[in-house]
């Protein structure tokens, strides 16, 4: 029996995020607080997949502060498993400025905190022995990168790994991804980092080349344009859903990487499970912060 359907392992953060007229370049603007909410790639993603019923569990670092004690009390609200999550003593807990434009588009600075101090002794590589999924997402720190490897190495060839590299790690381009992205199963990227490990923003020939580096699936969400899927042989675009007003773009990536990993999950088509991760993306565009507050088993019919 498995102990884990999926277990994340990434940052865990604190987003706190302001409200803008517009993102500026060399300018002044007003600014006005929104409010903080729990963050994290990964631990967005596990977090919806908590809400979608699955068994989850989750590997990461917060400090010994209030911070910290929100971002484990927002997991166990949803069943996530904290037990892989160490606390940090006297360490401020990994922090994201956001900041969020009328049009939802928003630009995030990251303070990495207690995220920086995970080491390797922190992490128990039993604790994925037995998952279905690995689902990993980008620190700052390159030592945590290197854990993230030795992870992946140490992972059974039937443990799928799941990978959302960011923009961060995107930029070290795909040399530096190599270790990772030749184990992977399913990369998500939003365009601009699809762009930028590529060098092309043709869709086509940009998944060839991440294919070729040793990704089997490649997942592109393209914002209001909707999503690119391809294994190599089959090619889907799919339409976004109608969305009344974008309210904030941040965790629509992870809330879409959610709703198609439960689709694998469920052993559905890879077009259907881009189409649930487009509900879910577009229930967390609608509203402030990366987690949706309601429950999303509806999904689960």
């Amino acid at each position: 029996m498995r102990a884990f359907d999926v277990v994340g392992f990434g940052a865990l953060n604190l987003d706190e995020l302001y409200r803008v007229e517009q993102l500026l370049d060399d300018d002044e603007g007003e600014v006005s607080f929104a409010g903080a909410y729990p963050g994290g790639s990964a631990a967005n993603t596990i977090y919806a997949l908590a809400q979608l019923g699955l068994r989850v569990g989750f590997l990461g670092a917060v400090g010994d502060d209030d911070a910290g004690r929100v971002l484990l009390e927002s997991c166990r609200s949803v069943g996530v498993d904290t037990s892989g999550i160490v606390i940090k003593p006297k360490a401020k807990t990994g922090r994201t400025l956001g900041f969020i434009d009328a049009q939802g588009r928003r630009t995030l600075y990251i303070e990495p905190g207690a995220n920086s101090l995970l080491r390797k002794a922190d992490i128990d590589l039993s604790y994925v022995a037995r998952t279905w999924c690995v689902h990993l997402a980008s620190f700052v720190g390159r030592e945590q990168w290197a854990i993230q490897c030795e992870l992946v190495r140490a992972l059974s060839p039937k443990t799928l790994v799941s990978f959302a590299p960011g923009a961060l790690l995107a930029r070290r381009g795909l040399r530096m991804l190599y270790p990772i992205l030749k184990r992977t199963q399913v990369l998500f990227l939003n365009r601009r980092e699809f762009e930028i490990l590529t060098h092309t923003d043709d869709l086509s020939v940009g998944a060839r080349t991440l294919l070729k580096a040793g990704a089997r699936l490649i997942v592109v969400t393209l914002g209001a344009e909707g999503s690119y899927v391809t294994d190599g042989k089959r090619a889907h675009r799919i339409e976004a859903p109608r969305v009344k007003r974008v309210v904030d773009t941040t965790g629509a990536g992870d809330a879409f990487a959610a709703g198609f990993l439960y689709g694998l999950f469920e052993e559905r088509d890879i077009r259907e499970c881009a189409e649930l991760g487009a509900q879910l993306a577009r229930r967390v565009v609608s509203q402030m912060g990366g987690r949706l507050n309601a429950a999303i088993s509806r999904l689960r019919q």
